[in-house]
């Protein structure tokens, strides 16, 4: 089961969760997307979380990596929005991205 949603702080979140072992549990991932993917399989993503393979349903998979990922959102810097909302507008390499904020901000 997948689940994509977002804008949260400028970013979109592609979750993805499957039974585990005999299917009693599930296991949980999530990607932190530059923008909005089609699917959590094709997502560009930003970085990516491992939920942990204990949550007793789906849902409960899918929410609980929902929340890490939007904790670790919470922990990017400011200028992180900016940038991937610069990113989503003007579909700039994410290599060429950073390097510009890079002299942007250290010469500021």
């Amino acid at each position: 089961m997948e689940r994509i949603w977002g804008p949260v702080n400028g970013f979109y979140l592609a979750a993805y969760a499957a039974p585990v072992g005999d299917g009693d549990r599930f296991s949980s991932y999530a990607k932190v997307c530059w923008s909005r993917p089609d699917s959590y399989w094709d997502a560009d993503c930003a970085f990516k979380i491992f939920g942990g393979e204990h949550h007793r349903s789906l849902e409960g998979a899918l929410s609980a990596v929902a929340m890490e990922a939007r904790n670790e959102i919470s922990y990017l810097p400011r200028h992180a929005r900016t940038l991937a909302e610069q990113r989503r507008r003007d579909h700039v390499p994410v290599p060429r991205l950073f390097v510009t904020s890079f002299f942007r901000h250290r010469w500021a």
